[in-house]
């Protein structure tokens, strides 16, 4: 009986672990480098070199082919996850905006060379 106890404290014990894991995980970086401090400037577009479908609604899906513009990039711990769009003025018409794997992209355009590391949000 002492034993069924001890193992359902064990398993409290995880499954809090693992929530407060998640919810401090749900931003991927505490910084992004952008052209402007507000991130509302284009940094640079390209090509999807692949389709990607996210796997969840935070994430861009696109088409192989389709022209992407990218509005910032993270930085720090996730430097390899960009965030943008298919449509130029999505970021700033509130329309489909997400996250990507910046390996998906191969940039044919810089709007800029100059980025600025601003905190990201949650």
């Amino acid at each position: 009986m002492a034993a069924i106890h001890f193992y359902r404290q064990g398993l409290l014990l995880l499954l809090l672990n693992f929530i407060s894991t998640a919810a401090f995980e749900k931003r991927f970086s505490d910084f992004k480098r952008c052209a402007d401090e507000e991130c509302s400037m284009l940094l640079c577009r390209g090509k999807a070199v692949t389709d990607f479908s996210g796997p969840d609604c935070r994430f861009l899906s696109f088409k192989k082919s389709e022209t992407i513009y990218v509005y910032y990039k993270l930085s720090g711990r996730r430097a390899d996850i960009w965030a943008g769009s298919v449509n130029r003025f999505a970021y700033l018409v509130g329309s489909h905006f997400g996250y990507f794997p910046k390996d998906l992209l191969a940039v044919n355009h810089l709007y800029t060379d100059k980025e600025l590391e601003v905190p990201a949000e949650v």
